[in-house]
Order: C-alpha cells, then sequence, then structure tokens
C-alpha cells in the first residue's frame, strides 16, 4: 500500500479530485489552506506573498499509486497553477 500526498497551488479543487477519482481512488482527505515554501518561493496568504495550497491524502493499493502518478504528470493546469505528488510506503493501515 502506499499513501498519496498531493499539493495543489490552484483554484479549482474539483480538477485534482476528479483526477484521483478517474484513477481509482476510492476515499481521500483534503485540508485547504495550507501555507509554504516552494522552489517558486512562499505562498503565505499575506500581501506580500499571496496564495495558498491544498493538500490532499490518499492511501491506496500499490497500482492504484502507479495510476494516479501516471495521471497527475500528464495533467495540464492553467499557468500559475500546480500539482505535486508524494508516494510514501505505508506499513499497516486500518
Amino acid at each position: 500500500m502506499k499513501m498519496l500526498m498531493l499539493t495543489y497551488g490552484g483554484s479549482e479543487l474539483e480538477r485534482v479530485t476528479a483526477l484521483l477519482e478517474d484513477a481509482g481512488v476510492q476515499g481521500h482527505t483534503c485540508f485547504e489552506g495550507g501555507t509554504g515554501h516552494g522552489l517558486t518561493g512562499p505562498r503565505a496568504n499575506t500581501r506580500a506573498w499571496p496564495g495558498t495550497v491544498t493538500v490532499c491524502y490518499a492511501v491506496v493499493e500499490d497500482a492504484v499509486a502507479v495510476a494516479v502518478g501516471t495521471r497527475c504528470r500528464a495533467a495540464k493546469f492553467p499557468p500559475g497553477e500546480r500539482l505535486h505528488i508524494a508516494v510514501l510506503p505505508v506499513e499497516s493501515f486500518c
């Protein structure tokens, strides 16, 4: 099993949730309003550094993780929007 952690910097979360569902993810959790600093600079939800990110998690079978990764790499987003994915091993999940 794998845990997917997706970080999305954009205004249409439905794009990401549709991508997950189309790849076979049966359940996920998203947290909106995240702040941080990446390669393109900070997103701190301030006047100086506007914007936030949404972080989504899902625990899936290995084959589904591969499908999600493939779809994430192929996804096209408007300029300024970004989607990153980390795939982590899961020892147990209940």
